[in-house]
């Protein structure tokens, strides 16, 4: 088989991806405007509890929402929001910027690992600016749920590719913290131990270089010890039990988490292909951290390969453990996506650098970017966002003529919280009226 060989200059190829990336953002800025409703949802009236209370800065960084804290993401939203009259659209393109940001780095951590850039690394734009996580712009709207973790994992891959190991730990340090603090990254807090304590295991360090990792590894478990004060124990379903009673549905249901970002459907009898892809995961990942060891530490493909696929892999465990109950199709849900999307880019950095040159590697490579090219045409997350967005402003406009919950709750076809008196729903739409922000922004 022969494969057609594609020569460009470097200045071709940084235009081509320059234009993926602008023409990818402009898409999600104008699915953003059509599906995005300036209404507070379902989660939302909980998570910025805190705005609503007037709490400190620091409260809201460790505000608990489920078993996560709010971190970073709370303290920009609350910029965003202030700044804005509450505007929902708003952290909806707060929520976009920050995946944009994510897609740069994950472009600079293929100049940093690979070298010069090819035309393949069109995949990090079409993989991290995509409309295909639908809640992080047009459900619930969370900086603290998906993109801020987006992008935490890439800074933390970039800062393996650092040469100085005194800052490189430094670095880890000041990333983890924030991960740790900041929504499902928290998992991070349990891989980053490891890897500081295999970095200051390397030959030939100096004795400041093994400090350095000492003291990081130190404040790592510090942080995690941090995370865990005072959290309350808070399954996000009232199903969840462990172990579950089948538990052999783990394996399809981790299956589906990982295969989602590609909008591939896999419901063939008996989950046999997400079962398959669950275990090719596993198997590529433990490939990925044995080439890791195997190095000693001293190759940074390896090195970022293993964490992000690592976490990755662990990510879809632990939903899979907490969500089963709810019914392997939960498996699909768009909150997950960007939480996997940096585990299928360490694969395309596997194949992009990891593989020799030759037709196979382009035939990989022709492969992962045509995927990526044809989830993007997938109408799946223009159907969620119509449907969603369909509900949310129904329950807008209805509550903006006859200002009761209940009655537009029955209208909409969907209450805009399960429970209202659990989160003072009335009280905190009361407030937002008397300031004239949110949905009152729009009488």
């Amino acid at each position: 088989m022969r494969l057609p060989q594609v020569h460009l200059t470097p200045r071709s190829v940084a235009w081509i991806i320059a234009l993926a990336f602008i023409a990818l953002a402009a898409r999600l800025a104008l699915f953003i405007d059509r599906y995005a409703v300036n209404l507070l949802y379902l989660d939302e009236w909980d998570f910025l509890a805190g705005l609503f209370d007037g709490a400190n800065s620091w409260t809201l960084f460790r505000w608990q929402h489920g078993l996560q804290r709010q971190g970073l993401g709370n303290l920009i939203t609350a910029v965003v929001l202030d700044q804005t009259g509450w505007n929902g659209k708003a952290v909806a393109a707060a929520s976009a910027v920050t995946m944009v940001l994510a897609g740069l780095a994950a472009l600079w951590l293929v100049r940093r690992v690979c070298g010069r850039l090819r035309v393949w690394d069109v995949a990090a734009p079409l993989l991290f600016v995509t409309t295909t996580s639908v809640d992080s712009y047009v459900i619930t709207p969370n900086l603290a749920h998906g993109p801020l973790p987006a992008l935490y994992l890439m800074a933390y891959a970039l800062t393996l590719t650092v040469g100085s190991h005194v800052r490189r730990a430094v670095l880890i340090t000041a990333i983890n913290f924030l991960a740790v603090n900041t929504g499902f990254t928290v998992l991070l807090g349990a891989i980053t131990p490891v890897v500081l304590l295999l970095s200051a295991c390397q030959s030939g360090l100096r004795g400041r270089e093994r400090a350095a990792y000492g003291a990081a590894f130190a404040a790592s478990v510090a942080t995690l010890a941090h995370f865990a004060r005072g959290l309350v124990w808070a399954p996000a379903v009232v199903c969840f039990e462990f172990p579950h009673q089948r538990p052999w549905e783990y394996v399809p249901f981790v299956g589906r988490v990982l295969a989602r970002p590609l909008d591939l459907r896999i419901t063939l009898p008996g989950e046999l292909l997400a079962s398959t892809v669950a275990v090719a995961a596993v198997g590529l990942t433990m490939y990925a951290i044995f080439r890791a060891l195997r190095s000693r530490g001293n190759s940074v493909l390896w090195n970022v390969a293993s964490v992000l696929m690592g976490f990755t892999l662990v990510f879809a465990l632990v939903t899979a453990v907490g969500r089963v109950c709810t019914g392997i199709p939960a498996a699909e849900s768009a909150r997950y996506i960007p939480y996997v999307l940096p585990g299928l880019f360490a694969i395309y950095l596997v194949l992009r650098c990891g593989l020799p040159s030759g037709r196979w590697q382009t035939l990989a490579l022709v492969l992962l970017v045509s995927a990526c090219v044809i989830k993007e045409g997938s109408w799946r997350s223009r159907r969620e966002a119509t449907h969603e967005s369909g509900l949310k402003r129904a329950w807008h406009d209805c509550y903006l003529s006859v200002h009761d919950i209940g009655t537009c709750n029955a209208s909409a076809g969907r209450a805009v919280y399960p429970v209202p008196e659990a989160t003072n729903l009335q009280q905190k739409l009361d407030w937002l009226e008397a300031r004239g922000y949110n949905l009152f922004q729009d009488r």
